[in-house]
């Protein structure tokens, strides 16, 4: 059974605020397994998603925070693989 959590994503101010960055955020997600439950980019999203996967949106270097809304605990980033 794959451990799956539901974090707050906040995103860096100097984000672009473009369909196609959007577009893009959700295709990784999607691809990590993981969905938007509330929100919009760029503003604050609530996601759901696998606690390993999170840990590399946290990573993502437009994210400027992933915070757990069970235990408000910050997931700190991994490296992505390439």
């Amino acid at each position: 059974m794959v451990d799956e959590g539901v974090y707050r994503v906040r995103f860096c101010e100097s984000c672009t605020a473009t369909t196609e960055e959007a577009t893009k955020f959700h295709d990784l997600l999607r691809a990590l397994g993981g969905m938007v439950v509330y929100g919009t980019y760029p503003g604050p999203l609530v996601i759901g998603i696998a606690v390993e996967a999170a840990e590399h949106v946290a990573s993502f270097p437009f994210v400027e925070s992933v915070v757990s809304v069970s235990d408000n605990s910050a997931v700190s980033g991994q490296p992505t693989p390439h």
